[in-house]
């Protein structure tokens, strides 16, 4: 579905002294200087994946993304998306493809309503009116826009009108998606709903997903793929949990004791937060067994867990580890 190789974006910015001195001499004569978005990315996604791509700001998520939708044309590399090359901006790809920005959701006036906004993606794309009739039924209950998407947009909260962008995007039938950051600037509870969503979409569509977002809870939830980039380069690209057991390599034993005791030594030095009687120790993967059994042989345990450290911590780490 999606195949990347050797894919590359290159900059040309303006530079200049501060001061007049350095504005005069920019005047006469500009200087630039090449900067590197994106820099040898390669990669192949399949029918139906559901792929995380994250990384910190500027790291060239959104770069690329623009690049696999046609907005942008590559400096260098290839880029074939359902047999296509994104920049040659086919009506045909264009038919088949959606971009998804959670910061600008709606590319409609504000006066008009979530459904006029969808009958506009009709004309548009020019969808059969009882083909989109049946597949827009489908949308909105999935969605659940049907209490709003008769108000006009500009009345609409950022959770309203992110869903009602997702309708309009979806309502062509769209083979594959680009979210980018799909979720940002939500409430807890609009995140579960657009995860839930996307979960339920991807499962009866069998859509190709790339999703961009800084919340780690969407790509842990929805990806088991995961690709992370830094600085324009690809640090890894695979199973989600492969990546946190190689760079994290110990689990989280959180346990509430039903009275004061005291740990002994060995135990104690696992200990890595203790609060009214509540414990949290960092325990290596393959001694996990032997400590949990421990615990529940040797004192009187209210509630114990074993969880897995935050995900943000993994990546964190992969910043300064190279994995493979």
């Amino acid at each position: 579905m999606l195949q990347v190789q050797n894919l590359g974006k290159i900059y040309e910015v303006p530079v200049r002294e501060s001061g007049l001195k350095g504005a005069i001499s920019s005047f006469i004569k500009r200087e630039k200087k090449e900067v590197s978005a994106v820099t040898d990315l390669s990669f192949e996604i399949q029918k139906g994946e559901m792929v995380g791509f994250i990384g910190p700001n500027g790291a060239g998520k959104s770069t690329t993304l623009k690049m696999l939708s046609g907005i942008l044309h590559p400096s260098i590399g290839e880029v074939k998306v359902l047999g296509y090359q994104p920049h040659q901006r086919q009506h045909d790809y264009l038919k088949k493809i959606a971009l998804i920005r959670g910061s600008k959701p709606l590319f409609a006036p504000a006066d008009l309503t979530a459904l006029d906004a969808l009958h506009m993606q009709r004309i548009i794309y020019d969808i059969d009116y009882q083909e989109f009739t049946r597949d827009l039924a489908r949308i909105v209950d999935w969605l659940q826009i049907e209490p709003y998407y008769k108000k006009p947009l500009r009345t609409l909260s950022l959770g309203e009108r992110m869903r009602c962008g997702l309708a309009s995007s979806l309502v062509y039938n769209p083979e594959v998606l680009f979210l980018d950051e799909p979720t940002i600037g939500l409430d807890s509870n609009a995140q579960k709903r657009i995860r839930h969503f996307l979960k339920d979409y991807n499962r009866e569509t069998n859509s190709t997903i790339l999703l961009t977002s800084h919340y780690m809870e969407d790509v842990t939830q929805l990806c088991k793929r995961v690709m992370v980039i830094d600085k324009g380069i690809l640090r890894f690209d695979g199973d989600i949990n492969h990546m946190v057991d190689q760079l994290t390599p110990y689990k989280l034993i959180v346990f509430t004791l039903e009275r004061f005791s005291v740990l002994p030594v060995e135990l104690s030095e696992l200990v890595i937060d203790a609060q009214d009687g509540k414990y949290t120790m960092r325990v290596s993967n393959r001694n996990v067994p032997s400590v949990t059994a421990r615990l529940l042989s040797d004192y009187s345990i209210l509630d114990l867990t074993v969880e897995h450290p935050p995900f943000d911590h993994t990546i964190q780490q992969l910043y300064k580890t190279e994995v493979v």
